[in-house]
């Protein structure tokens, strides 16, 4: 009987904070590796969306792992703990989970590259992680990536601390969630869903607006947690000792009004050539926040893999 090209497995791990999450990995089968990609999913979604795009590399000789983080997908377990982190160090936590499946896939896979690959919020938590850890990656991507001025992080931490102070950091808040998606939808003139901002592809939107693990309100505390985080990876970055060699893909959507149709994934560009970067590339393709389920994606998914092949060589 022929072996299926594509082995998966799903795993729970801990983390040095004994916190508890869920993973899955996606192995060629019957071929050699060739590397592999640790995917950082983004906020209100799941490891499980990226199925399509990790059989795909791993048809193509590339492994992937990818975890859900506290208070999403399975690692939350049921929905109605959806959107609830813990109240305390929720940032650092996320950060240990992605060492500890790096660790892992490490101790898995010894002799193959690993590339980190973060989308949205995962890119932050990839650009932190590279940033903070002496660790050796093959190559970095950030996907659907964004940038915030320290004016607008310090007026928002603040609102987000009077939130607590009023409501607790437990507290889940439906209109701030309206007002944080709805900002990024009005940039858009049909507007049937309020995550219309996701992609042009309209079945690939239902389908986000479908899945109860995708799209969910949070807490007042990951607010403040996730706002925190972006302000220490701007520290963490401000001097950049990672190898100048380090392969670099910086992509986003023309489309996307997260990274403000591409100004702020260009602005990071500049940030890591003004660092001396050597092999960066900066691409931006039709689209909107998620190149991955966009109406071009195949071009997305072979595009990556062709930079994926060539950064193989690079040291």
């Amino acid at each position: 009987m022929d072996m299926p090209p594509v082995k998966r497995q799903e795993f729970f791990l801990k983390s040095s904070t004994k916190n508890s999450f869920y993973a899955t990995s996606y192995m060629p089968s019957g071929r050699p590796l060739l590397g592999v990609v640790q995917i950082i999913t983004g906020m209100a979604e799941h490891a499980g969306r990226y199925h399509d795009f990790a059989v795909f590399l791993a048809e193509n000789g590339f492994g992937v792992y990818a975890c859900d983080h506290p208070g999403q997908g399975k690692t939350a377990g049921t929905p109605d703990k959806i959107g609830v982190i813990a109240s305390k160090r929720g940032w650092q936590i996320m950060l240990e989970n992605v060492r500890s499946l790096y660790n892992h896939i490490r101790k898995s896979q010894p002799d193959a590259p690993v590339f980190v690959f973060g989308h949205s919020m995962g890119s932050v938590l990839a650009r932190h992680f590279t940033a903070l850890y002496p660790i050796y990656i093959q190559g970095l991507v950030l996907s659907g990536t964004f940038m915030m001025s320290s004016i607008s992080l310090t007026l928002s931490i603040n609102f987000i601390r009077l939130l607590i102070a009023l409501q607790g950091s437990n507290k889940i808040n439906p209109w701030l969630n309206t007002l944080f998606y709805g900002n990024f939808n009005r940039h858009f003139r049909d507007k049937p869903t309020l995550f219309e901002w996701i992609s042009s592809n309209r079945s690939e939107v239902d389908t986000y607006v479908a899945d109860p693990y995708c799209g969910f309100s949070y807490t007042n505390g990951f607010y403040l947690h996730l706002l925190k985080g972006i302000a220490q990876t701007k520290r963490a970055e401000s001097l950049l000792t990672y190898r100048k060699t380090l392969p670099v893909l910086i992509m986003s959507g023309r489309e996307d009004p997260v990274g403000k149709s591409g100004k702020d994934p260009d602005k990071i560009h500049k940030e890591y050539y003004k660092q001396h970067f050597q092999n960066l590339s900066f691409k931006l393709f039709h689209g909107r926040h998620e190149l991955l389920h966009e109406t071009n994606k195949e071009d997305v998914y072979q595009y990556l893999l062709d930079w994926l092949t060539k950064s193989l060589d690079i040291r």
